[in-house]
C-alpha cells in the first residue's frame, strides 16, 4: 500500500493533528495518543491497562525441538508468569462490553534467559504499519464534546487504511465479549522465525488454544447479567475446580505467505504441529503479583528463536519501554 496514494479523505483524519500520514510513527507519538484516548492512571500500563496476572509452567514436544534449538523448545518443564488483559488503556473496562483481549508470558529457562511473548485473541491485526496504528488511536479518540469518536476521522481512517476491513469481517457475528480468559486462543499475530542448531530456519506463527472445548464468547444476552469485573472470579472458580492449560500450535509459513505484514491471513491448508503445553497453577491480582513489574517486550527472545521484519513488531517494544519507564516512575513517586 503506498501512503502517497491515500484517498483525500486523510486529510480529515489528520487535520489539526502533528502526525502527517506519509510520516513514520514513533514510539512517543504512540503512547501519547493512548494517553489522550484513555487518560493516564499513574502506575498502570498505558495499553492493556486492566489485566490479570498468574503463574504456571510451560513443557515443550519433541516436534518444537526438531524446528529449534531454543532451550524454551527442549523439554524442560518451564516455569512462566503470565498476565491476562483487556485491550486499551481503560483501567477501568467492563468485563461484559466487547473488546480485545491479551495473553503475555515470561519464561525463565534453564540457563537464565527470559524468553517473552504477547498475543492477542485476534486471528491477524487490524492494521499493517505502526502508522496505522497510530492512525487509529488518533481517529477513535473521544471528542470532548460529544464523548464519542468522530464518525468522519473513523470513517477517514477506515478508507486510509483499508486493511481493517479484513478483521472486521473476520469477527462479524462475534460478541467479543469472553465466556472467561481459559476459554480462549491466543495467537502471536506477529511471524517469527525458529532455527535449528544447524541454522535452517523456518518462518512460524503461533497460537496457544485451550484444552476446554467450550464456546469462547458470549452472547451479549448472557453478558448483560454479568458484572464488570467477572473474568477474573470465572478465571480462579474454573481453576479451583480443575485444570486449565492451553497447548502450543506452531503454524507453518508457506511459500506465498506474507511474513511482514500482520494485517494479512495466512490462508488455505498449512502445516502444524502441536509444541507444547501451557498449565496454569496460580491466578493473582495485578495490584500485587509478579506480572505487574514485568514489561512483556515481545523481542525478548531466546536463541533459536527470531523477530522477523514485521515493522509492527519492532514498533512494539519501544512504545512498551516508554510506557514502562513512565509507570515505573510514578509508581516510585507514590510510594
Amino acid at each position: 500500500m503506498k501512503l502517497s496514494a491515500l484517498p483525500l479523505a486523510v486529510s480529515v483524519l489528520c487535520a489539526g493533528l502533528p502526525l502527517g500520514v506519509n510520516a513514520a510513527a514513533t514510539p512517543d507519538q504512540i503512547v501519547t495518543a493512548m494517553e489522550n484516548k484513555f487518560g493516564v492512571y499513574p502506575g498502570e500500563r498505558r495499553n492493556h491497562t486492566k489485566g490479570i496476572c498468574f503463574s504456571g509452567e510451560f513443557q515443550s514436544t519433541a516436534e518444537a525441538a526438531a524446528l529449534s534449538r531454543s532451550p524454551l523448545f527442549q523439554g524442560n518443564a518451564i516455569p512462566v508468569i503470565g498476565r491476562f488483559s483487556q485491550a486499551g488503556g481503560n483501567l477501568h473496562a467492563p468485563d461484559n462490553k466487547p473488546n480485545g483481549h491479551g495473553m503475555a508470558l515470561r519464561f525463565t529457562l534453564p540457563d537464565g534467559q527470559l524468553h517473552q511473548m504477547a498475543m492477542l485473541d485476534l486471528p491477524f491485526f487490524d492494521v499493517a504499519s505502526p502508522e496505522g496504528f497510530l492512525q487509529k488511536q488518533l481517529a477513535t479518540t473521544p471528542d470532548p464534546a460529544t464523548g464519542k469518536p468522530d464518525p468522519a476521522k473513523v470513517q477517514a481512517f477506515e478508507q486510509a487504511f483499508p486493511e481493517t476491513q479484513r478483521l472486521k469481517q473476520a469477527l462479524a457475528g462475534q460478541s467479543r465479549i469472553p465466556a472467561g480468559y481459559h476459554r480462549l486462543s491466543y495467537n502471536s499475530i506477529n511471524t517469527f522465525i525458529l532455527e535449528t542448531a544447524d541454522g535452517k530456519a523456518t518462518p512460524v506463527r503461533w497460537a496457544f488454544i485451550p484444552a476446554e472445548d467450550q464456546e469462547a464468547y458470549l452472547s451479549n444476552e448472557q453478558a448483560e447479567s454479568l458484572g464488570a469485573d467477572y473474568l477474573q472470579d470465572r478465571l480462579q472458580d474454573r481453576l479451583d475446580s480443575g485444570d486449565i492449560h492451553w497447548r502450543m500450535e506452531l503454524t507453518l509459513a508457506n511459500e506465498d505467505d506474507q511474513l511482514t505484514d500482520p494485517s494479512q491471513p495466512w490462508t488455505g491448508p498449512h502445516r502444524v504441529i502441536q509444541a507444547g503445553t501451557l498449565r496454569l497453577h496460580a491466578v493473582e491480582t495485578d495490584a500485587t503479583a509478579a506480572c505487574r513489574t514485568i514489561n512483556f517486550d515481545p523481542l525478548r527472545l531466546s536463541d533459536g528463536v527470531k523477530p522477523s521484519d514485521d515493522p509492527v513488531l519492532h514498533a512494539r517494544p519501544p512504545a512498551y519501554a516508554i510506557s514502562f519507564a513512565k509507570r515505573s516512575q510514578e509508581a516510585a513517586r507514590q510510594d
